[in-house]
Protein backbone atom coordinates (compact mmCIF):
# COMPACT_ATOMS: atom_id res chain seq x y z
CA UNK A 1 0.00 0.00 0.00
CA UNK A 2 1.39 3.38 -0.81
CA UNK A 3 1.40 6.39 1.91
CA UNK A 4 -1.64 8.91 0.58
CA UNK A 5 0.30 11.57 2.42
CA UNK A 6 4.09 11.34 0.68
CA UNK A 7 3.71 8.17 -1.72
CA UNK A 8 5.97 6.08 0.81
CA UNK A 9 5.23 2.15 1.08
CA UNK A 10 3.59 1.42 4.14
CA UNK A 11 4.06 -1.37 6.35
CA UNK A 12 2.33 -3.80 8.87
CA UNK A 13 2.93 -3.06 12.49
CA UNK A 14 1.15 -3.11 15.46
CA UNK A 15 0.74 0.21 16.90
CA UNK A 16 -0.90 2.63 20.01
CA UNK A 17 -4.47 4.41 19.31
CA UNK A 18 -4.64 7.28 21.61
CA UNK A 19 -7.61 9.10 22.02
CA UNK A 20 -9.33 12.05 24.11
CA UNK A 21 -13.06 11.64 24.45
CA UNK A 22 -15.60 12.89 26.94
CA UNK A 23 -12.64 14.33 29.17
CA UNK A 24 -11.01 10.60 29.05
CA UNK A 25 -8.09 9.09 27.70
CA UNK A 26 -8.06 6.14 26.02
CA UNK A 27 -5.25 3.99 24.90
CA UNK A 28 -5.56 0.97 23.06
CA UNK A 29 -2.41 -1.09 22.81
CA UNK A 30 -1.00 -3.36 20.14
CA UNK A 31 -3.50 -2.58 17.21
CA UNK A 32 -3.01 -3.49 13.33
CA UNK A 33 -2.34 -0.71 11.03
CA UNK A 34 -0.52 0.47 7.94
CA UNK A 35 2.72 2.28 9.06
CA UNK A 36 4.22 4.81 6.10
CA UNK A 37 8.18 3.90 6.17
CA UNK A 38 8.85 7.51 5.17
CA UNK A 39 6.35 9.76 7.05
CA UNK A 40 4.98 7.81 9.97
CA UNK A 41 1.17 7.71 8.69
CA UNK A 42 -1.37 4.86 10.33
CA UNK A 43 -3.96 3.41 7.92
CA UNK A 44 -6.55 1.23 9.91
CA UNK A 45 -8.64 -1.28 8.14
CA UNK A 46 -12.23 -1.45 8.14
CA UNK A 47 -12.53 -3.91 10.28
CA UNK A 48 -9.42 -2.53 12.87
CA UNK A 49 -11.88 0.27 12.77
CA UNK A 50 -15.04 -1.25 13.33
CA UNK A 51 -13.61 -3.01 16.72
CA UNK A 52 -11.74 0.19 17.58
CA UNK A 53 -15.19 2.02 17.81
CA UNK A 54 -16.92 -0.65 20.14
CA UNK A 55 -13.53 -0.89 22.21
CA UNK A 56 -14.14 2.87 22.49
CA UNK A 57 -17.63 2.63 23.51
CA UNK A 58 -17.01 -0.55 25.85
CA UNK A 59 -14.34 1.70 27.78
CA UNK A 60 -16.84 4.98 27.71
CA UNK A 61 -19.35 3.49 30.21
CA UNK A 62 -16.13 3.29 32.38
CA UNK A 63 -15.89 6.00 34.26
CA UNK A 64 -12.26 6.06 34.43
CA UNK A 65 -10.31 9.27 33.72
CA UNK A 66 -7.61 7.17 31.83
CA UNK A 67 -8.28 3.55 30.16
CA UNK A 68 -5.93 1.04 29.09
CA UNK A 69 -6.78 -1.99 26.84
CA UNK A 70 -5.55 -4.25 25.20
CA UNK A 71 -6.69 -4.52 21.30
CA UNK A 72 -5.79 -8.45 20.52
CA UNK A 73 -8.74 -10.36 22.15
CA UNK A 74 -11.29 -7.47 22.27
CA UNK A 75 -12.44 -8.01 18.80
CA UNK A 76 -15.74 -8.51 17.39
Amino acid sequence: MKCFMCKGETEQKLVNYLLDVDNRIIIIKEVPANVCKQCGERYFDDDVMENLEKIIEDVKNVSIEISVVNYKGKTA
